[in-house]
Formats: C-alpha cells, structure tokens, sequence
C-alpha cells in the first residue's frame, strides 16, 4: 500500500509539465529564483547521485511555485521539494513521524514511510525502517538577501539509511550567491 501510494505521488508530480522558466544564467537554481519571493536552497551531498529531474509546478494550495528536483533514477533516489513557508502544495503520503531532530541548530521533523495497516508493525517502526521502506525529513531554512523562508521536504528511497539522509539534510547551501534583481 506504501508503494502504491509513493508512486502515485510521484507519477503524479512527474505528469506535471511544468518546468523552471529559462533566465539564460546556466543555472537552474538562478534561474528558478527569478521571480520567487522565497529562497531556494540546493543540496552538497547527493552521494553523487546526479541531478535527474528539476522542475517548477504550480501549487494546489494557493501560492507561489514551488521546486521539485530528484537525484539519480531508478529506485535508489533523493526527491527534494521546496515551498513558500505555510504553502501545502503536496502530500508526502502516510507516514509515522519519529522524534524530531535538528539540523544545523535548526527544528526538523523525521517520518518513515511504514505500513499503517500493519498496526504491530507500525507501532515497532523506527528510523532503521528508513533503509528498508523510505522515509522524509522537513525543515524551514531561513530566507537570504531579504526573501523569504522556505520549506524543505528532503525525501529518500532505495536504501538511504537515516544517517544519509540527515547527512544531505545537512548539506544544503543557498542556490543563490547574489541577490536576484
């Protein structure tokens, strides 16, 4: 049921076809910047997993655009979403959330995608499941050069342990070096 419900997200987010709007700068992150009240920010650490998917979809909530990117293909793969704050453009599926963490000194919380119709199961999950059925961790990073702040969804699937993904959690510097005009 977790699968089902993973991949009918993500079909659903790749059906879109929207993608970043061409600035002419040869980075899609400036590029994508353009025009976005908040920040953006690009991840250090992908286990050099390669930039597979970078586009700009409209957002059911109400709002400004936001950031869907994936690292590598197939089924080992980093999916990174970013929103305006307080904008719910997506839903990452059912999920447990574990104890909450923090990353560079900053609030975020950690879920593992485990069977909710397994109860037993469920209640026995933990962040060694992360390995096994995927998992997610969100976090607000403060906006620069007076734009707003924004909010990072960092998903891993394929075997991502969870100390990977808090090491690309942490890995997150802004996309931006200069101020957008």
């Amino acid at each position: 049921m977790k699968r089902l419900l993973l991949i009918l997200l993500t079909a659903s987010l790749l059906a879109t076809p929207f993608t970043a709007h061409a600035m002419g700068s040869g980075n899609q992150y400036v590029d994508a910047q353009t025009g976005l009240t908040y920040s953006l920010y690009k991840p250090v650490n992908t286990f050099n997993l390669k930039l597979s998917k970078f586009q700009l979809l409209q957002c059911g909530g109400g709002g400004e655009e936001w950031l869907y990117t994936a690292f590598g293909t197939g089924k080992k793969k980093i999916e990174v979403m970013q929103t305006m704050i307080g904008a719910h453009c997506s839903n990452p599926g059912l999920s447990k959330q574990l104890a909450n963490t923090k990353i560079n000194g900053i609030p975020a919380t950690v879920h593992v995608y485990c069977d909710v119709t397994k109860p037993a199961i469920f209640k026995k999950c933990s962040s060694a499941d992360i390995a096994k059925v995927g998992g997610y961790l969100m976090m607000t990073l403060p906006g620069y050069y007076k734009l707003k702040a924004v909010t990072v969804q960092v998903q891993v699937i394929g075997g991502f342990t969870y100390a990977q993904l808090l090491a690309v959690s942490k890995s997150f510097t802004p996309a931006s070096t200069k101020a957008s005009s």
